[in-house]
């Protein structure tokens, strides 16, 4: 089997990085950008543990001008400036890859694609394969049979591996014209000119045709008279130019051994220190694992299970059995963690049950496993008493799923009083990772067992059940252990920031509500979405036929490569309408999001590609995925919320995710009129805050004008604030003021400037800034609220809700604009936003607790989607319930304005809405 050597574009790879998470970039306590940075080791890493190459190279570019710049001084004259924080990381960059051992290499007067070329065609044969790891098309021209072009995969996926037959598939010719391709077409990335009017398929033709640039021009007097030959006459000596400029040198005068690039695994210390100085306690655990791979080290700053250091006990037998629960009924509180056989809550099997009440010690009960098989009925019995006695509390890791598990095995779980993975995401919600692994490398320095050391992964994984107890006992217990640990270090901090009331009296007990909402589920009628999926089917048909007629060809409507190719090379829609054609994507594409493509909607085909998108994403989405959802046990579906993953408070929720469900459009209406009630004789009730975020945003600011508009009654408060701003009365304010007042008052909340609002209302950004001032002038202190908003995330690193929730923004500290401008917005919007997510938690709180000390109460929650609350009731109850929902909701927490609460209820959704 050959060897692999992988060559790293460093340069590319160090701006897809960068702009990676350029919507969400990851600052670190000072305040620095350190995006690039993670991805860039992200993708390392990920290259080395699934390839394992032997030998390792990262080329980059230098600053010094090349070759290329000799033969044509516009060359990549276009570029833009690399973005300060960007360049602000540049040097750490190269210092922690040199620290970590990786081989850097650069040489001014050539660029990394040449030195690439110089060294994958000096090694690339049948002992040794040359993987390049970049997304630029001009190393294409490079691949044969012992090399190849490597896209890391996504989220789990497979990496793309490009051999010359897949360079053939993708643009129409073979590696070795690949050259002359794209001289011929040009590249607006590197400003190389090209030939005006020559697009991929054009060219990719010619070289069918002709096999090379100088072969086209030989036959070029035979060619019959057209626009194209005249092109190809007239840019002659720009078509040769552009072949040099595109040509990767494949002599780069560097001296590079193979044993110069082999890999040579990193020193955990340097490592563990590293991190800690960039605050990237995530990527420990790979490398660690990377390097246990390479060898026997183990680093002297983390700690894993060792046998020695803990007393985990098996509970196998009665006698043991009976010892065990003597201590646990001691005990004031306790951790426990099901093992079971599914991800499913309402229909996993239980494996076992990990208990601990002492640091460092931990028992495991199992109750399935193929080697012991205690009486399940008997234990759970046994537990029962403790487990349903308020007085003792109960600590875990998501808790919510123990929680419904053992509800469907008949134990209902009373004194759910501390769950870790909330309360790391309440002291730091921003962070994505609240997972027991995470959390104990971050709080301990502990690496967990992992638990494909048990099952395995992929086709050979397996189940729980399927292992013998003592196998399962040391990662049972340790989950157990480590939670308690964990646990103890989470309550001090919350105690510390004086987040134990938000933890305590709200994410907890709401903890409890949402395991009752998601059990609930909700059914769908499969016979109308049947009949949906059916009629966009034929409307998918149809535009696709017409986008088709229009393009003069079939192609992938989906693929934004080839619609841009489609659009912009060969149709030039953009001609027609005498605009700029787009700009290309980093990957060398057009962009054609929905906002690019709105840019040119005056013509006919771009309204069809529109609704094209929306219909299929639909259709794939909701309506041929919603009855897939449905669960063969109760035959409802029961969408998961995630409570710890947005950093204003709001909940979430997946399969489906009923948050992005659009409520204008027809389509999503009938998607909402599959929701119906799963009992005889009863509806479905929606219960919806009225403008709830704007009126925080007036109790926040306290601003009088604002407050008194909401305090008459059955107040439009966007036509008064139209008749305000526009200084007219409330009789002349016309639908056109109120839709600009509504823009205004909805995007202040979002910090929107006089470019997005003019871009929103299609006005100059001179008239937006107008409207805006007016809008200040008529509600000052809500411009007061927002300076001092983002005064104190300046000052204290911080914004709170009224809850005391807290959002940090060190991003309010960078030296970029654009990330510094971002956190402003974040801390204006965070409060608002943060205590409307909070109001409608105490809301659901409260009316689970109404719902549960109503005897024999006929109605159920159901679901939470944005401000909205939905409930399935008896009809004969259903006036008298939504009386006591809209006053329950209208007083879930306290404002100086009015809380409206609206209900109406129906035989669906939809018609709870209308």
């Amino acid at each position: 089997m050959s060897e692999k050597l992988f060559l790293i574009d460093g340069s590319a790879l160090y701006y897809r990085s960068y702009f990676a998470f350029i919507r969400n970039p990851l600052i670190n306590s000072k305040g620095e950008n350190t995006s690039a940075t993670f991805g860039f080791l992200n993708t390392m890493i990920k290259i080395l543990d699934e390839e394992r190459p032997e030998y390792v190279a990262i080329i980059f570019d230098t600053s010094k001008p090349t070759f290329r710049h000799e033969i044509y001084s516009e060359y990549k004259a276009t570029r833009e400036k690399m973005p300060d924080d960007m360049r602000a990381q540049y040097p750490r960059m190269v210092d922690t890859l040199k620290k970590l051992n990786f081989i850097l290499i650069d040489k001014d007067g050539y660029e990394a694609d040449d030195i690439i070329g110089m060294l994958s065609h000096k090694y690339g044969n049948k002992d040794l394969d040359v993987f390049i790891v970049s997304g630029d098309k001009d190393m294409a021209q490079l691949v044969n049979d012992h090399v190849f072009l490597y896209a890391v995969g996504k989220a789990g996926a497979a990496p793309d591996i490009m051999n010359a037959q897949k360079v053939i598939d993708k643009y129409g010719v073979n590696p070795s014209q690949i050259v002359d391709w794209l001289a011929l077409m040009g590249d607006t990335s590197d400003n190389i000119p090209g030939v005006p009017k020559v697009g991929g398929k054009t060219a990719a033709k010619l070289l069918g045709e002709y096999g090379s640039i100088p072969g086209i021009y030989e036959n070029l007097e035979g060619m019959k008279k057209s626009a194209l030959k005249d092109n190809l006459a007239n840019n002659k000596e720009q078509a040769f130019m552009s072949q040099n400029l595109t040509t990767i040198d494949l002599k780069v005068p560097m001296d590079v051994m193979l044993d110069d690039i082999k890999f040579n695994v990193w020193d955990m210390d340097v490592v563990s220190k590293i991190l800690k100085e960039l605050e990237f306690p995530s990527l420990f655990n790979r490398m660690l694992a990377l390097t246990e791979a390479d060898s026997d080290f183990i680093p002297t700053d983390t700690s894993q299970y060792e046998k020695e250091a803990v007393n985990y006990k098996l509970v196998d037998t009665k006698e043991s059995f009976d010892g065990f629960l003597k201590e646990l009924k001691r005990q004031k509180k306790f951790v426990f963690d099901l093992e079971t056989d599914s991800l499913d809550s309402l229909t996993a099997n239980i494996a076992g049950i990990a208990f601990s009440w002492k640091e460092h010690q931990g028992w495991y009960v199992p109750i399935n496993h193929f080697d012991i098989k205690l009486s399940e009925k008997e234990i759970l019995r046994s537990l029962t008493p403790v487990f349903t006695n308020p007085k003792i509390k109960k600590y875990g890791q998501n808790l919510k799923y123990d929680h419904a598990v053992l509800k469907q095995h008949g134990v209902n779980v009373q004194g759910i009083y501390f769950d870790t993975m909330i309360a790391s995401y309440v002291l730091d919600p921003s962070n994505r990772q609240h997972n027991l692994d995470n959390l104990a490398e971050k709080y301990l320095a502990y690496k967990m067992i992992p638990i494909s050391d048990l099952i395995g992964k992929g086709k050979d994984e397996k189940l729980m059940t399927d292992l013998a107890a003592n196998e399962v006992l040391p990662y049972a217990a340790e989950d157990a252990d480590i939670s308690l640990r964990v646990a103890n270090i989470l309550e001090d901090k919350l105690k510390e920031h004086g987040l134990d009331d938000l933890f305590f009296n709200l994410e907890m007990p709401l903890l409890e509500v949402l395991e009752i909402t998601e059990t609930n589920g909700i059914k769908i009628n499969l016979d109308l979405l049947s009949k949906l999926s059916e009629d966009i089917a034929k409307e998918l048909a149809k535009l696709e036929k017409e986008i088709y007629d229009f393009a003069g060809q079939e192609f992938n409507i989906s693929s934004p490569q080839q619609l841009g190719t489609i659009m912009f090379e060969e149709k030039k829609i953009h001609e027609e309408l005498d605009l700029r054609k787009p700009k290309k994507t980093k990957t060398g594409q057009f962009s054609t999001s929905e906002q690019t493509l709105e840019r040119f909607s005056e013509h006919p085909v771009i309204d069809k590609i529109l609704n094209f998108r929306k219909l299929a994403k639909l259709k794939n989405t909701y309506v041929d995925a919603l009855p897939e959802m449905v669960n063969s046990k109760t035959g409802k579906i029961h969408t998961s919320y995630n409570q710890t993953v947005a950093a204003t408070g709001r909940l979430s929720s997946m399969n489906p995710n009923l948050q992005n469900i659009p409520i204008r459009t027809e389509l999503g209406k009938e998607i909402r009129r599959a929701f119906i009630p799963s009992r005889e004789g009863y509806s479905i009730l929606s219960a919806d805050y009225s403008q709830i975020e704007l009126r925080v945003m007036a109790h926040l600011s306290g601003d009088e004008t604002l407050i008194k508009g909401f305090q008459q009654d059955n107040t439009d408060i966007h036509a008064v604030t139209a008749s305000l701003i526009f200084d007219i009365s409330l009789e002349e304010v016309t639908a056109d003021h109120r839709r600009k007042a509504k823009e205004i008052n909805f995007g202040i909340m979002y910090g929107m400037n006089k470019w997005g609002l003019s871009n929103r209302l299609h006005i100059s950004p001179d008239e937006a800034e107008l409207f805006i001032a007016n809008y200040f002038a008529t509600y000052p202190n809500i411009q007061l609220f927002m300076r001092k908003a983002i005064e104190q995330a300046n000052e204290q690193g911080y914004v709170e809700t009224m809850m005391n929730r807290r959002r940090y923004l060190p991003e309010i500290k960078s030296k970029n604009r654009n990330i510094r401008e971002f956190a402003e917005r974040m801390a204006i919007n965070t409060p608002i936003q943060g205590s409307a997510a909070d109001l409608i938690k105490k809301a659901m709180i409260d009316m689970q607790r109404f719902i549960d000390t109503q005897e024999d109460c006929p109605a159920y929650m159901l679901m939470q989607v944005h401000d909205e609350l939905v409930f399935e009731v008896k009809d004969s109850y259903i006036k008298e319930f939504a009386g006591h929902v809209e006053r329950i909701m209208a007083n879930a927490m306290p404002l100086s304005v009015p809380v409206v609460v609206e209900s109406a209820s129906g035989a669906n959704w939809l018609e709870a809405h209308e």
